[in-house]
């Protein structure tokens, strides 16, 4: 509002002319307009004399009224200009926190979506292991079921081996103990 010029209440202002009227003959002239002015008041109605009047206060009072208004738009604007100088660094202080808490924020989305991969790899593999370790648990046992029938399948075999010897002639006693202890489930308790 630098542009606005505030007039003091107090200053002098020129005065607007008086509305020309009609000329009635009555007018005495004296050289300048002054004196046609005030013989032309004379010859006014009073009506007209007190509505000109009236309206003189009137214009001066909306003017008064105008420069008032004026003047609490410029106080409202400073007020508004201060206030704007006082938050001003404050917004530019939050929007700076803001871009680094958006900056740390996409840092932390990238460390999440890594660690999200990591924890898919690791659970990829722990089902792979889970699986080997069944297939191993699987072959473990495939191969000592043969293993067990094989040292029974060898027992059997031996007993029938110690049968037969013992049918041979020439036998010898303590062979014969030896068997009899073998096929007692090994216990060897000489009676």
């Amino acid at each position: 509002m630098a542009g606005i010029k505030i007039r003091d209440a107090n200053e002098e202002r020129p005065k607007a002319p008086l509305p020309k009227l009609p000329s009635n003959g009555n007018q005495v002239s004296h050289g300048h307009g002054e004196g046609k002015a005030v013989d032309s008041n004379m010859a006014m109605d009073p009506k007209k004399l007190k509505r000109v009047a009236a309206s003189r206060e009137y214009s001066q009072r909306y003017r008064l009224k105008q420069l008032q208004h004026i003047a609490q738009l410029e106080a409202g604007v400073k007020a508004l200009q201060a206030q704007v100088a006082i938050t001003y660094p404050k917004i530019k202080y939050v929007d700076t926190q803001n871009s680094l808490l958006r900056v740390e924020n996409c840092s932390m989305k990238e460390k999440l979506s890594a660690l999200s991969a990591q924890l898919m790899i690791k659970e990829a593999e722990y089902h792979e292991l889970k699986k080997e370790k069944e297939a191993l648990k699987q072959l473990s046992l495939l191969h000592q079921l043969p293993i067990a029938e094989m040292s029974q399948a060898k027992h059997h075999s031996f007993t029938q081996l110690l049968n037969l010897a013992r049918d041979q002639p020439g036998f010898n006693q303590d062979d014969n103990q030896f068997g009899s202890d073998v096929n007692n489930g090994g216990n060897r308790n000489p009676i």
